[in-house]
Order: structure tokens, then C-alpha cells, then sequence
């Protein structure tokens, strides 16, 4: 029996930035070089050449997006006859659920975008190996939105181990680690301009994560969780 997990990338906490300019460097460099919004899906269509189209994916929105790796069949959900069916796609196809921005916001949307090209370009020759060696056909992974408790790595799947690995690198790819210090700092100085910033009226902390948010179109908790774990935030 063939090993699969020899194609799982093996990827420390320490090297998710790492792997986030990796993929930039090779599809959006100028995106390392100077602050911008990071154009996921441009990316994707034009650079990477993946075909993006929405389907609905699940009932209850706990699948956002999902990679077709081969030709094949793919499960979408029908809302009109509330009823999931197969549809035929070709590999290098990605499928968001139009809700994911509908239902949620524009930068879940781009966070899904950019899950799901960094799964194709990590992860392809994992799941075309799987595809070679299943017994039946295998061209999409669908992605959950709930990911897996870290408390429980040790009875993680292969699978699960490669999802960690999106969920980690999909908001580097949209917030660089090269330009969020230069964002920071930007709107760091245009926050004391803000009349209610500068009366004490509202958090300066609140402000620069609504405006980081915005200028790298991705959610405000996303944009508070980079602004921490990069220290810029307490």
C-alpha cells in the first residue's frame, strides 16, 4: 500500500510565514514588496490559472470552498429543491459557496480564495497521488469550516494535518508579514488624526484593526489576530 502522508508537507508553526511569502514569491511577488491588497483573485484566474465558480456546497454553510484536483464529480447543494447532486468539473477548478460572502463578509470570501490556490499549490501531488490509488475517484476536497482542535494533533488524518496548513497560511498570503508593519504604522499616526480617537472616545487599537481590515479587504477578527501575533497588538 502506497504511504500518502510522504507527500503531506511537513509545516512548523514557525515556517507558516515562510510558506505564505513562498507562494507569493512565486505567483504575486510585488505583493512582498510594498503594501497593497493582496489580488486573491486575480491570483487564482489569471496567474495560477484555476477556474473559480460558486455552487452552493452545503446546507448549513460548514463547507465554504472545496479544490477539484482531477476530472471528476463534485457534491453541491441545491437550495431551490433542497437537495444535493453531482456535477461533472475539471481539475484546477475551485468552487466557493456563494454565501460565504453573501451570508458572511467579503473577506471571508478572500481568506476561502486564497485557502483553497494555497491548496493547490501545496498540496496537488498529495491528492492526485490519492486520486491514482483510490478505488474510486477522489477529485475535490471539501473544506470544513469548523478545522480540527489542535489538542488533538496526534489523531489527526493527513487530511487534517493539510487543512491546519491552509487555515494557517491563507490570511499570511493575505496580510505579508514583509508589509503589515508598514501598514501598522501607517495607520497607527492617521488614528491620533481621528477626533474620536484623539478624545478618548474610541480604542486606538479598535481603529488600526478596522483600517487594517480594510485595506487588506479581510475580516476585522482576522486583521486583530495578525495585528497580535506579530506583536503589534497586546
Amino acid at each position: 500500500m502506497t504511504n500518502l502522508s510522504m507527500y503531506v508537507p511537513h509545516i512548523w508553526k514557525s515556517e507558516l510565514d515562510a510558506e505564505a511569502t513562498a507562494f507569493l514569491s512565486k505567483y504575486y511577488p510585488d505583493a512582498i514588496k510594498k503594501p497593497m491588497c493582496v489580488p486573491i483573485e486575480h491570483i487564482a484566474t489569471e496567474v495560477m490559472h484555476i477556474k473559480v465558480v460558486e455552487h452552493h456546497l452545503s446546507e448549513d454553510l460548514s463547507i465554504l470552498g472545496q479544490m477539484c484536483f482531477t476530472d471528476g464529480m463534485a457534491e453541491i447543494y441545491d437550495p431551490v429543491n433542497d437537495e444535493y447532486r453531482e456535477i461533472f468539473v475539471k481539475a484546477g477548478t475551485m468552487i466557493i459557496d456563494p454565501d460565504t460572502y453573501a451570508k458572511r463578509n467579503l473577506g471571508s470570501k478572500r481568506n476561502t480564495m486564497a485557502h483553497e490556490s494555497y491548496h493547490w499549490f501545496r498540496h496537488r501531488r498529495y491528492h492526485l497521488a490519492a486520486a491514482q490509488y483510490a478505488a474510486e475517484d477522489k477529485p475535490v476536497y471539501r473544506c470544513p469550516t469548523v478545522p480540527k482542535s489542535e489538542n488533538l494533533q496526534t489523531e489527526w488524518t493527513d487530511e487534517d494535518w493539510m487543512e491546519w496548513q491552509a487555515n494557517n497560511v491563507a490570511p499570511r498570503i493575505l496580510m505579508p508579514i514583509e508589509t503589515v508593519g508598514a501598514v501598522y504604522e501607517k495607520m497607527a499616526v492617521e488614528s491620533l488624526k481621528n477626533a474620536f480617537v484623539a478624545k478618548g472616545l474610541r480604542p486606538q487599537s479598535e481603529w488600526i484593526i478596522e483600517q487594517t481590515a480594510g485595506f487588506y479587504m479581510v475580516s476585522k477578527q482576522a486583521a486583530e489576530i495578525r495585528l497580535k501575533e506579530l506583536g503589534y497588538l497586546s
